[in-house]
């Protein structure tokens, strides 16, 4: 369980209950994790089973009679198989969890999100069954209905520079992606109208048969009448199975060009989103070369720099009087300060 580091202050009890309370996307979240680990237990258990079945049928012999003495030293080996197995199984069991912990934690902190582990809460009665009726509802449920979730991680608004250029860099890969998206649907769209095509091309093919059997019909004899009337009803068929699926291909046309659409508008907005980014981390640039040009402007003006400058230029007009005094008495014992 975890609970946000800037709750409100209000009864731990009842931050808990409201945690527990998810949105239908994350309960089968939830639920996919409880049917993983009700997997894995029952493969622990299959495996315990069969350390206890393996150990029977090497040690054990039908007929055989054993003492006391030999029976618990047999009972002592197989505890220490069974306990090494169950210790190890245990061990993996609370390793997923942590591992759990920490790539839920990992995806907070990449989302600025503090969230802490309130362990105090993992024996709440209460809280447990709860988990232990998901769990319930995940094992009557078909592997489909949990195949088809994808979890949408929310990404806060950047805060620097950095979270600007990663923002923009998320914001290109999908546009990079609807892009491809969008093409795809394009060459469904012109496979569907050059089916169309070759449908309408077989319908005016038989438009014409039939043409040519009506002009043949007047020459031939009455025999011939059957084979017309069979022609026509078979170009009837043909004409209702073309309309259908004429219908039908103008029906997928019409929902492939309308999620087209969609998708052209969510990567406008996506291009809209990016420019927005690029000009925030642009300004933000600007203000901080300003903000340098102001500091380094301040500091030349400052009271405290002209007083050391002036210092400085005091205390180097001294240093020259007095080496050239001494060059006077003594040029060659004392070295120059440059030396």
């Amino acid at each position: 369980f975890f609970e946000k580091s800037n709750t409100p202050s209000f009864s731990r009890e009842s931050v808990i209950m409201q945690e527990l309370h998810l949105s239908p996307e994350n309960e089968l979240q939830l639920q996919s994790f409880l049917r993983f680990a009700k997997l894995k237990r029952d493969q622990h258990v299959r495996e315990t089973l069969m350390v206890i079945r393996d150990f029977q049928k090497e040690k054990l012999q039908p007929g055989e009679m054993y003492n006391h003495q030999e029976a618990v030293a047999l009972f002592e080996e197989m505890k220490e198989e069974v306990r090494a197995l169950v210790d190890k199984e245990i061990q993996h069991a609370y390793h997923t969890n942590g591992l759990l912990i920490k790539l839920l934690i990992s995806q907070a902190e990449a989302s600025g999100v503090k969230i802490a582990v309130d362990t105090n809460s993992l024996e709440n009665e209460v809280l447990l069954r709860q988990v232990a009726k998901s769990e319930l509802e995940a094992l009557g449920k078909k592997p489909a209905d949990f195949a088809t979730s994808k979890p949408q991680i929310v990404v806060p608004a950047p805060e620097n520079s950095a979270e600007h250029a990663k923002q923009i860099k998320q914001l290109q890969e999908e546009k990079a992606g609807m892009q491809e998206r969008m093409q795809q649907l394009q060459e469904q769209v012109t496979s569907v109208m050059r089916e169309r095509t070759a449908l309408n091309d077989t319908i005016n093919s038989l438009k014409d048969q039939l043409a040519a059997a009506s002009s043949s019909q007047e020459a031939t004899q009455a025999g011939s009448s059957s084979s017309l009337a069979k022609l026509q009803e078979d170009f009837k068929n043909l004409s209702m199975q073309a309309e259908d699926a004429s219908k039908e291909s103008r029906k997928q046309y019409e929902e492939m060009e309308k999620t087209l659409n969609e998708h052209r508008g969510m990567l406008n907005q996506a291009r809209r989103d990016a420019a927005t980014h690029q000009q925030a981390l642009k300004d933000t640039e600007a203000q901080l070369q300003a903000a340098r040009d102001s500091m380094e402007g301040k500091l030349q003006e400052s009271v405290q720099f002209q007083q050391l400058r002036k210092l400085m230029q005091a205390k180097t007009v001294e240093v020259k009087e007095l080496r050239a005094k001494l060059n006077k008495y003594e040029p060659q014992d004392i070295p120059s300060a440059d030396e």
